[in-house]
Protein backbone atom coordinates (compact mmCIF):
# COMPACT_ATOMS: atom_id res chain seq x y z
CA UNK A 1 0.00 0.00 0.00
CA UNK A 2 1.36 3.41 -0.95
CA UNK A 3 2.34 5.45 2.07
CA UNK A 4 2.59 9.25 2.09
CA UNK A 5 3.98 11.35 4.88
CA UNK A 6 3.22 15.07 4.73
CA UNK A 7 4.79 17.21 7.42
CA UNK A 8 3.93 20.87 7.92
CA UNK A 9 5.23 23.36 10.42
CA UNK A 10 4.26 26.96 11.09
CA UNK A 11 6.79 29.66 10.20
CA UNK A 12 7.87 31.93 13.01
CA UNK A 13 11.40 33.01 12.14
CA UNK A 14 14.11 31.74 9.82
CA UNK A 15 17.26 30.46 11.49
CA UNK A 16 20.51 29.63 9.72
CA UNK A 17 23.78 29.44 11.59
CA UNK A 18 22.08 30.37 14.86
CA UNK A 19 20.65 33.72 13.76
CA UNK A 20 17.02 34.79 13.45
CA UNK A 21 15.54 36.45 10.39
CA UNK A 22 13.86 39.67 11.43
CA UNK A 23 10.30 39.62 10.11
CA UNK A 24 10.63 43.21 8.93
CA UNK A 25 13.06 42.10 6.23
CA UNK A 26 10.12 40.56 4.38
CA UNK A 27 8.96 37.41 6.13
CA UNK A 28 8.80 34.19 4.17
CA UNK A 29 5.45 34.23 2.39
CA UNK A 30 4.80 30.51 2.84
CA UNK A 31 6.58 27.42 4.04
CA UNK A 32 9.53 26.13 2.05
CA UNK A 33 8.44 22.88 0.41
CA UNK A 34 11.12 20.18 0.32
CA UNK A 35 10.27 17.00 -1.58
CA UNK A 36 11.74 14.28 0.63
CA UNK A 37 12.38 10.81 -0.76
CA UNK A 38 13.35 7.90 1.48
CA UNK A 39 14.94 5.23 -0.71
CA UNK A 40 15.45 2.60 2.01
CA UNK A 41 15.04 1.89 5.71
CA UNK A 42 18.37 3.64 6.34
CA UNK A 43 20.80 0.72 6.35
CA UNK A 44 22.07 -2.03 4.08
CA UNK A 45 20.48 -5.46 3.91
CA UNK A 46 23.63 -7.57 4.23
CA UNK A 47 24.92 -8.73 7.62
CA UNK A 48 23.15 -8.31 10.93
CA UNK A 49 20.24 -5.93 11.22
CA UNK A 50 20.94 -2.93 13.51
CA UNK A 51 19.71 -3.15 17.07
CA UNK A 52 18.22 0.35 17.30
CA UNK A 53 18.25 2.10 13.93
CA UNK A 54 17.04 5.64 13.42
CA UNK A 55 13.87 4.96 11.46
CA UNK A 56 12.54 7.09 8.64
CA UNK A 57 9.67 8.25 10.83
CA UNK A 58 12.06 9.21 13.66
CA UNK A 59 14.39 11.04 11.29
CA UNK A 60 11.48 12.94 9.77
CA UNK A 61 10.25 13.92 13.21
CA UNK A 62 13.68 15.27 14.17
CA UNK A 63 13.93 17.25 10.93
CA UNK A 64 10.49 18.75 11.50
CA UNK A 65 11.55 19.86 14.96
CA UNK A 66 14.82 21.43 13.79
CA UNK A 67 13.56 23.06 10.59
CA UNK A 68 10.74 25.54 11.33
CA UNK A 69 9.17 27.00 8.22
CA UNK A 70 9.88 23.88 6.14
CA UNK A 71 7.21 21.50 4.87
CA UNK A 72 8.58 18.03 4.08
CA UNK A 73 6.49 16.50 1.29
CA UNK A 74 7.61 12.94 1.78
CA UNK A 75 7.51 9.62 -0.05
CA UNK A 76 8.94 6.42 1.38
CA UNK A 77 10.02 3.96 -1.30
CA UNK A 78 10.82 1.32 1.33
CA UNK A 79 7.10 1.05 2.07
CA UNK A 80 5.59 1.28 -1.40
CA UNK A 81 6.23 0.52 -5.04
CA UNK A 82 6.77 4.05 -6.26
CA UNK A 83 8.74 4.04 -9.50
CA UNK A 84 11.80 6.31 -9.92
CA UNK A 85 10.23 7.52 -13.18
CA UNK A 86 7.13 8.66 -11.30
CA UNK A 87 9.23 10.53 -8.77
CA UNK A 88 11.41 12.13 -11.46
CA UNK A 89 8.37 13.27 -13.41
CA UNK A 90 6.77 14.77 -10.33
CA UNK A 91 9.94 16.62 -9.38
CA UNK A 92 10.11 18.09 -12.86
CA UNK A 93 6.45 19.00 -13.19
CA UNK A 94 5.47 20.33 -9.78
CA UNK A 95 5.92 24.09 -9.57
CA UNK A 96 5.39 24.38 -5.81
CA UNK A 97 8.52 22.45 -4.81
CA UNK A 98 11.48 24.51 -3.58
CA UNK A 99 14.03 21.72 -3.22
CA UNK A 100 14.62 17.99 -2.95
CA UNK A 101 16.01 15.78 -0.20
CA UNK A 102 17.04 12.28 -1.32
CA UNK A 103 17.93 9.97 1.56
CA UNK A 104 19.72 6.75 0.64
CA UNK A 105 21.51 5.36 -2.40
CA UNK A 106 20.06 4.93 -5.87
CA UNK A 107 21.36 3.96 -9.28
CA UNK A 108 18.81 6.29 -10.86
CA UNK A 109 21.14 9.29 -10.86
CA UNK A 110 18.62 11.41 -12.74
CA UNK A 111 16.63 11.90 -9.52
CA UNK A 112 19.26 14.40 -8.36
CA UNK A 113 19.38 16.28 -11.68
CA UNK A 114 16.04 18.06 -11.78
CA UNK A 115 17.35 21.64 -11.58
CA UNK A 116 16.04 21.93 -8.02
CA UNK A 117 18.33 22.63 -5.07
CA UNK A 118 18.99 19.05 -3.96
CA UNK A 119 20.61 17.32 -1.00
CA UNK A 120 21.62 13.67 -1.35
CA UNK A 121 22.19 11.81 1.93
CA UNK A 122 24.34 8.70 2.29
CA UNK A 123 23.31 6.36 5.12
CA UNK A 124 26.51 5.00 6.61
CA UNK A 125 27.02 1.26 5.91
CA UNK A 126 24.74 1.17 2.89
CA UNK A 127 26.26 0.19 -0.44
CA UNK A 128 27.88 3.33 -1.79
CA UNK A 129 26.36 3.73 -5.25
CA UNK A 130 26.62 7.51 -5.01
CA UNK A 131 28.46 9.30 -7.88
CA UNK A 132 30.04 12.07 -5.83
CA UNK A 133 32.21 13.28 -8.69
CA UNK A 134 29.22 13.52 -11.03
CA UNK A 135 27.21 15.37 -8.39
CA UNK A 136 30.08 17.79 -7.78
CA UNK A 137 31.27 18.42 -11.34
CA UNK A 138 28.44 17.22 -13.59
CA UNK A 139 30.96 15.06 -15.48
CA UNK A 140 32.05 11.47 -15.84
CA UNK A 141 35.11 11.85 -18.05
CA UNK A 142 36.31 8.24 -18.08
CA UNK A 143 33.21 6.09 -17.78
CA UNK A 144 33.66 2.44 -18.72
CA UNK A 145 29.91 2.03 -19.07
CA UNK A 146 28.20 3.38 -22.18
CA UNK A 147 24.74 4.79 -22.83
CA UNK A 148 22.75 6.56 -20.20
CA UNK A 149 21.97 10.23 -19.93
CA UNK A 150 23.86 13.49 -20.16
CA UNK A 151 23.34 15.15 -16.82
CA UNK A 152 22.96 18.92 -16.57
CA UNK A 153 21.56 21.46 -14.14
CA UNK A 154 22.84 19.67 -11.08
CA UNK A 155 22.53 21.78 -7.93
CA UNK A 156 23.54 19.10 -5.51
CA UNK A 157 24.99 19.03 -2.01
CA UNK A 158 25.72 15.81 -0.18
CA UNK A 159 25.44 14.81 3.47
CA UNK A 160 25.86 11.69 5.60
CA UNK A 161 23.92 10.10 8.46
CA UNK A 162 24.62 7.25 10.88
CA UNK A 163 21.24 5.54 10.84
CA UNK A 164 22.62 2.38 12.48
CA UNK A 165 23.80 4.60 15.38
CA UNK A 166 27.18 2.93 15.66
CA UNK A 167 29.35 6.07 15.71
CA UNK A 168 29.96 8.13 18.83
CA UNK A 169 27.03 10.38 19.83
CA UNK A 170 29.06 13.49 18.98
CA UNK A 171 29.77 12.25 15.45
CA UNK A 172 26.13 11.28 14.89
CA UNK A 173 24.99 14.70 16.04
CA UNK A 174 27.54 16.46 13.82
CA UNK A 175 26.21 14.59 10.79
CA UNK A 176 22.62 15.49 11.65
CA UNK A 177 23.44 19.16 12.24
CA UNK A 178 25.22 19.32 8.89
CA UNK A 179 22.10 17.98 7.17
CA UNK A 180 19.87 20.49 8.96
CA UNK A 181 22.19 23.32 7.94
CA UNK A 182 22.03 22.26 4.29
CA UNK A 183 18.24 21.90 4.33
CA UNK A 184 18.01 25.44 5.66
CA UNK A 185 20.08 26.63 2.72
CA UNK A 186 17.11 25.66 0.54
CA UNK A 187 15.01 27.88 2.78
CA UNK A 188 17.41 30.75 2.15
CA UNK A 189 17.21 30.17 -1.61
CA UNK A 190 13.43 30.49 -1.40
CA UNK A 191 13.73 33.66 0.67
CA UNK A 192 15.94 35.18 -2.01
CA UNK A 193 13.44 34.21 -4.72
CA UNK A 194 10.71 36.07 -2.86
CA UNK A 195 12.75 39.29 -2.63
CA UNK A 196 11.96 42.63 -4.23
CA UNK A 197 14.47 45.47 -4.29
CA UNK A 198 13.25 49.06 -4.32
CA UNK A 199 15.52 51.00 -6.69
CA UNK A 200 15.58 54.83 -6.61
CA UNK A 201 18.45 56.30 -8.63
CA UNK A 202 19.04 59.04 -11.21
CA UNK A 203 21.56 57.26 -13.46
CA UNK A 204 20.83 55.81 -16.88
CA UNK A 205 22.42 52.45 -16.09
CA UNK A 206 22.24 50.19 -13.07
CA UNK A 207 25.52 50.15 -11.12
CA UNK A 208 26.88 52.82 -13.43
CA UNK A 209 29.28 54.20 -10.83
CA UNK A 210 30.62 50.77 -9.89
CA UNK A 211 32.21 50.06 -13.27
CA UNK A 212 34.77 52.85 -13.27
CA UNK A 213 37.18 51.21 -15.69
CA UNK A 214 38.33 51.95 -19.22
CA UNK A 215 36.86 55.27 -20.41
CA UNK A 216 36.82 54.00 -23.99
CA UNK A 217 34.24 51.35 -23.06
CA UNK A 218 30.49 51.81 -22.76
CA UNK A 219 27.51 49.95 -21.36
CA UNK A 220 25.55 47.99 -23.97
CA UNK A 221 22.24 49.68 -24.73
CA UNK A 222 20.21 46.76 -23.40
CA UNK A 223 22.25 46.44 -20.19
CA UNK A 224 19.45 47.31 -17.76
CA UNK A 225 16.92 45.03 -19.45
CA UNK A 226 19.43 42.18 -19.62
CA UNK A 227 20.47 42.55 -16.00
CA UNK A 228 16.90 42.76 -14.68
CA UNK A 229 15.91 39.67 -16.68
CA UNK A 230 18.95 37.63 -15.63
CA UNK A 231 18.50 38.56 -11.98
CA UNK A 232 14.89 37.43 -12.04
CA UNK A 233 15.54 34.23 -14.00
CA UNK A 234 18.61 33.07 -12.08
CA UNK A 235 17.81 34.13 -8.52
CA UNK A 236 14.16 35.15 -8.59
CA UNK A 237 14.94 38.65 -7.30
CA UNK A 238 12.82 41.45 -8.73
CA UNK A 239 13.93 45.06 -9.15
CA UNK A 240 11.19 47.66 -8.68
CA UNK A 241 12.29 50.88 -10.39
CA UNK A 242 10.96 54.11 -8.90
CA UNK A 243 11.66 57.54 -10.38
CA UNK A 244 13.47 60.08 -8.16
CA UNK A 245 10.48 62.44 -8.43
CA UNK A 246 8.44 60.01 -6.39
CA UNK A 247 11.07 60.11 -3.65
CA UNK A 248 11.08 63.92 -3.68
CA UNK A 249 7.33 63.87 -3.05
CA UNK A 250 7.67 61.23 -0.33
CA UNK A 251 10.30 63.41 1.32
CA UNK A 252 7.96 66.41 1.29
CA UNK A 253 5.22 64.21 2.81
CA UNK A 254 7.41 62.72 5.55
CA UNK A 255 6.59 63.72 9.13
CA UNK A 256 9.12 66.27 10.38
CA UNK A 257 8.46 65.47 14.03
CA UNK A 258 8.98 61.75 13.43
CA UNK A 259 12.22 62.58 11.63
CA UNK A 260 13.43 64.64 14.59
CA UNK A 261 12.57 61.80 16.95
CA UNK A 262 14.46 59.31 14.77
CA UNK A 263 17.47 61.60 14.44
CA UNK A 264 17.58 62.13 18.19
CA UNK A 265 17.73 58.36 18.72
CA UNK A 266 20.70 58.05 16.37
CA UNK A 267 22.43 60.97 18.09
CA UNK A 268 21.82 59.57 21.57
CA UNK A 269 23.29 56.16 20.66
CA UNK A 270 26.38 57.60 18.95
CA UNK A 271 29.76 57.71 20.64
CA UNK A 272 30.27 61.22 19.29
CA UNK A 273 28.51 63.64 16.93
CA UNK A 274 30.24 66.38 14.93
CA UNK A 275 27.68 66.74 12.10
CA UNK A 276 24.96 69.38 12.32
CA UNK A 277 21.75 68.16 13.92
CA UNK A 278 19.75 69.78 11.12
CA UNK A 279 21.61 67.62 8.58
CA UNK A 280 20.95 64.47 10.61
CA UNK A 281 17.24 65.34 10.71
CA UNK A 282 17.26 65.74 6.91
CA UNK A 283 18.77 62.27 6.59
CA UNK A 284 16.19 60.85 8.99
CA UNK A 285 13.37 62.42 6.98
CA UNK A 286 14.84 60.90 3.81
CA UNK A 287 14.94 57.51 5.55
CA UNK A 288 11.23 57.86 6.34
CA UNK A 289 10.59 58.67 2.67
CA UNK A 290 12.44 55.54 1.53
CA UNK A 291 10.48 53.52 4.08
CA UNK A 292 7.19 54.83 2.73
CA UNK A 293 8.19 53.82 -0.81
CA UNK A 294 9.42 50.43 0.36
CA UNK A 295 6.08 49.72 1.98
CA UNK A 296 4.17 51.03 -1.02
CA UNK A 297 5.96 48.73 -3.46
CA UNK A 298 6.36 45.72 -1.19
CA UNK A 299 10.15 45.65 -1.21
CA UNK A 300 12.34 43.95 1.39
CA UNK A 301 15.54 45.77 0.36
CA UNK A 302 16.47 49.28 -0.79
CA UNK A 303 19.00 50.47 -3.38
CA UNK A 304 19.46 54.18 -4.03
CA UNK A 305 21.99 56.62 -5.40
CA UNK A 306 20.17 59.88 -4.69
CA UNK A 307 22.20 62.87 -3.59
CA UNK A 308 19.49 65.55 -3.62
CA UNK A 309 16.30 65.89 -1.61
CA UNK A 310 14.53 67.89 -4.31
CA UNK A 311 16.32 67.27 -7.61
CA UNK A 312 17.75 70.77 -7.58
CA UNK A 313 21.42 71.66 -7.88
CA UNK A 314 21.30 73.67 -4.66
CA UNK A 315 23.94 72.86 -2.07
CA UNK A 316 21.44 73.05 0.79
CA UNK A 317 19.44 70.21 -0.80
CA UNK A 318 22.42 67.86 -0.93
CA UNK A 319 22.37 64.76 1.26
CA UNK A 320 23.82 61.27 1.49
CA UNK A 321 21.43 58.53 2.68
CA UNK A 322 23.90 56.10 4.32
CA UNK A 323 23.25 57.05 7.96
CA UNK A 324 19.54 56.30 7.56
CA UNK A 325 20.15 53.03 5.74
CA UNK A 326 22.59 51.71 8.37
CA UNK A 327 20.91 52.99 11.55
CA UNK A 328 17.37 52.77 10.21
CA UNK A 329 16.95 49.84 7.85
CA UNK A 330 19.72 47.41 8.73
CA UNK A 331 19.02 47.23 12.45
CA UNK A 332 15.51 46.10 11.39
CA UNK A 333 16.85 43.35 9.14
CA UNK A 334 16.20 45.27 5.90
CA UNK A 335 19.29 45.35 3.69
CA UNK A 336 20.04 48.62 1.91
CA UNK A 337 22.87 50.27 -0.04
CA UNK A 338 23.51 53.96 -0.62
CA UNK A 339 24.87 53.38 -4.13
CA UNK A 340 22.76 51.58 -6.68
CA UNK A 341 24.66 48.30 -7.01
CA UNK A 342 22.34 45.32 -7.24
CA UNK A 343 25.30 42.89 -7.25
CA UNK A 344 26.33 44.27 -3.88
CA UNK A 345 22.82 44.32 -2.44
CA UNK A 346 22.04 40.77 -3.56
CA UNK A 347 25.20 39.63 -1.75
CA UNK A 348 24.10 41.53 1.35
CA UNK A 349 20.72 39.81 1.22
CA UNK A 350 22.35 36.41 0.79
CA UNK A 351 24.66 37.12 3.70
CA UNK A 352 21.76 38.11 5.90
CA UNK A 353 19.66 35.08 4.96
CA UNK A 354 22.65 32.81 5.65
CA UNK A 355 23.90 34.32 8.90
CA UNK A 356 21.58 37.06 10.13
CA UNK A 357 24.46 39.55 9.75
CA UNK A 358 24.35 42.76 7.70
CA UNK A 359 27.30 43.71 5.48
CA UNK A 360 29.31 46.80 4.61
CA UNK A 361 29.45 48.21 1.09
CA UNK A 362 32.75 49.87 0.27
CA UNK A 363 35.40 50.79 -2.28
CA UNK A 364 38.07 48.09 -2.21
CA UNK A 365 41.75 49.05 -2.11
CA UNK A 366 44.52 46.47 -1.97
CA UNK A 367 47.84 47.20 -0.25
CA UNK A 368 50.29 44.45 -1.21
CA UNK A 369 53.16 45.81 0.92
CA UNK A 370 51.13 45.57 4.13
CA UNK A 371 49.17 42.59 2.75
CA UNK A 372 45.78 44.09 3.61
CA UNK A 373 42.45 44.98 2.08
CA UNK A 374 41.09 48.45 2.82
CA UNK A 375 37.34 48.81 2.41
CA UNK A 376 36.25 52.40 2.76
CA UNK A 377 32.85 54.17 2.77
CA UNK A 378 30.94 56.74 4.81
CA UNK A 379 28.95 54.10 6.60
CA UNK A 380 28.81 50.52 7.83
CA UNK A 381 26.37 48.45 9.88
CA UNK A 382 26.44 49.27 13.57
CA UNK A 383 25.14 45.75 14.28
CA UNK A 384 27.60 43.60 12.30
CA UNK A 385 27.09 40.62 14.62
CA UNK A 386 23.44 40.49 13.64
CA UNK A 387 22.14 40.57 17.19
CA UNK A 388 21.55 43.22 19.86
CA UNK A 389 25.22 44.16 20.09
CA UNK A 390 26.19 47.57 18.70
CA UNK A 391 29.69 48.76 17.87
CA UNK A 392 30.72 52.38 18.54
CA UNK A 393 30.02 54.93 15.83
CA UNK A 394 30.61 58.64 15.26
CA UNK A 395 28.26 60.78 13.17
CA UNK A 396 30.49 63.09 11.14
CA UNK A 397 29.86 65.19 8.07
CA UNK A 398 29.99 63.29 4.81
CA UNK A 399 33.47 63.07 3.28
CA UNK A 400 32.20 63.84 -0.24
CA UNK A 401 30.35 67.02 0.73
CA UNK A 402 31.95 70.19 -0.65
CA UNK A 403 31.37 71.77 2.79
CA UNK A 404 32.45 68.83 4.93
CA UNK A 405 33.73 69.49 8.45
CA UNK A 406 31.36 72.44 8.79
CA UNK A 407 27.84 72.92 10.16
CA UNK A 408 26.59 74.38 6.86
CA UNK A 409 23.58 73.11 4.91
CA UNK A 410 24.67 70.34 2.54
CA UNK A 411 27.45 69.10 4.84
CA UNK A 412 25.20 66.09 5.41
CA UNK A 413 26.06 63.14 7.69
CA UNK A 414 28.36 60.14 7.42
CA UNK A 415 29.13 57.27 9.77
CA UNK A 416 32.55 56.46 11.15
CA UNK A 417 32.42 52.90 12.48
CA UNK A 418 35.27 51.02 14.16
CA UNK A 419 35.18 47.37 13.17
CA UNK A 420 36.24 44.87 15.88
CA UNK A 421 39.93 44.01 15.56
CA UNK A 422 40.86 40.32 15.48
CA UNK A 423 37.59 39.09 13.97
CA UNK A 424 37.49 37.04 10.75
CA UNK A 425 35.83 38.81 7.82
CA UNK A 426 34.61 37.83 4.36
CA UNK A 427 35.01 40.07 1.31
CA UNK A 428 32.65 39.10 -1.51
CA UNK A 429 30.27 40.06 -4.25
CA UNK A 430 27.69 38.43 -6.52
CA UNK A 431 28.12 38.82 -10.29
CA UNK A 432 24.68 38.12 -11.74
CA UNK A 433 25.60 38.38 -15.42
CA UNK A 434 28.62 36.10 -14.94
CA UNK A 435 26.73 33.71 -12.61
CA UNK A 436 29.69 33.93 -10.26
CA UNK A 437 30.43 34.84 -6.67
CA UNK A 438 33.86 36.29 -5.93
CA UNK A 439 35.14 35.72 -2.40
CA UNK A 440 38.16 35.94 -0.16
CA UNK A 441 38.62 36.06 3.59
CA UNK A 442 40.88 37.77 6.12
CA UNK A 443 41.22 39.00 9.68
CA UNK A 444 40.45 42.56 10.80
CA UNK A 445 43.46 44.56 11.99
CA UNK A 446 43.94 48.01 13.49
CA UNK A 447 44.41 50.25 10.47
CA UNK A 448 45.74 53.07 12.66
CA UNK A 449 48.83 50.95 13.35
CA UNK A 450 49.58 50.87 9.63
CA UNK A 451 48.55 54.34 8.44
CA UNK A 452 48.82 57.80 9.93
CA UNK A 453 45.82 60.19 9.98
CA UNK A 454 43.62 57.31 8.81
CA UNK A 455 40.33 58.81 10.02
CA UNK A 456 40.60 61.77 7.66
CA UNK A 457 41.70 59.89 4.54
CA UNK A 458 38.95 59.50 1.97
CA UNK A 459 35.71 58.04 3.40
CA UNK A 460 34.79 58.04 7.09
CA UNK A 461 34.80 54.28 7.78
CA UNK A 462 37.72 51.99 6.98
CA UNK A 463 37.71 48.24 7.39
CA UNK A 464 41.31 47.05 7.21
CA UNK A 465 41.97 43.31 7.12
CA UNK A 466 44.98 41.08 6.66
CA UNK A 467 44.55 39.02 3.46
CA UNK A 468 46.70 37.35 0.81
CA UNK A 469 46.81 40.66 -1.02
CA UNK A 470 48.95 39.66 -4.00
CA UNK A 471 46.61 36.84 -4.96
CA UNK A 472 43.53 39.00 -4.44
CA UNK A 473 45.00 41.77 -6.58
CA UNK A 474 45.36 39.42 -9.56
CA UNK A 475 41.56 39.07 -9.69
CA UNK A 476 40.84 42.81 -9.49
CA UNK A 477 39.27 44.00 -12.75
CA UNK A 478 36.95 47.07 -12.74
CA UNK A 479 35.49 46.36 -16.20
CA UNK A 480 34.50 42.83 -15.15
CA UNK A 481 33.79 43.06 -11.44
CA UNK A 482 33.50 46.75 -10.52
CA UNK A 483 35.44 48.56 -7.80
CA UNK A 484 33.17 47.90 -4.80
CA UNK A 485 32.85 44.90 -2.49
CA UNK A 486 30.92 43.66 0.53
CA UNK A 487 32.41 42.81 3.88
CA UNK A 488 30.57 40.51 6.30
CA UNK A 489 31.82 39.62 9.76
CA UNK A 490 32.91 36.00 10.03
CA UNK A 491 34.46 33.43 7.69
CA UNK A 492 31.55 32.63 5.37
CA UNK A 493 33.57 30.87 2.68
CA UNK A 494 32.03 27.40 3.05
CA UNK A 495 28.48 28.72 3.55
CA UNK A 496 28.74 30.82 0.40
CA UNK A 497 30.25 27.95 -1.58
CA UNK A 498 27.42 25.63 -0.50
CA UNK A 499 24.81 28.27 -1.29
CA UNK A 500 26.38 28.88 -4.71
CA UNK A 501 25.90 25.21 -5.58
CA UNK A 502 22.17 25.41 -4.86
CA UNK A 503 21.68 28.53 -7.01
CA UNK A 504 23.88 27.27 -9.86
CA UNK A 505 26.63 29.89 -9.50
CA UNK A 506 30.38 29.39 -9.77
CA UNK A 507 32.60 30.51 -6.89
CA UNK A 508 35.81 32.42 -7.64
CA UNK A 509 38.10 32.13 -4.61
CA UNK A 510 40.24 35.20 -5.12
CA UNK A 511 42.88 34.29 -2.53
CA UNK A 512 43.52 30.70 -3.73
Amino acid sequence: MKKWIVASVVLCTLFIGGYALNVESGAQKENTKVYTLFLSRGYGSAGEAPEAPLTNEELLSRLQSECPGIEFITKDMSLSKISPEEVYRELQERKDIDGALIIGTTRHYKLAFTGLPTIVVYNLFEWMNIPYKLYTTGKEDESVLVGGRTYKNGRILTAQLDRRQVCSPSKREAMFKDLVYKIKLIQAVKKLKESRILVVAPHAYLAEVDYQGDRDKNFPEDYNETYIRELKESLGVELVMVKPEEFYQAYRDADRREAEKTAQKWIKEAKEVTAAKSEIVKTAKAYLAFEALREKYGGNAVSTHLRSLTGSEKLEDRFWPGLGLECGFKIRGIQAVCQNYANILVAQMMGYFLTGRPSMLGDLMIDTENSVDILTHCGAPINPYGDERRIPYIIRTHAESPVKDTQEPGSSAGLQVEWPVGEPVTFWKVYVLHKKIGIHTGKIVDGHSLYGNLDDIMCRTKLVAEVDARKVQKHFSPDEYGIHRNATLGDLREKIKDFAVLIGFEVMEEDR
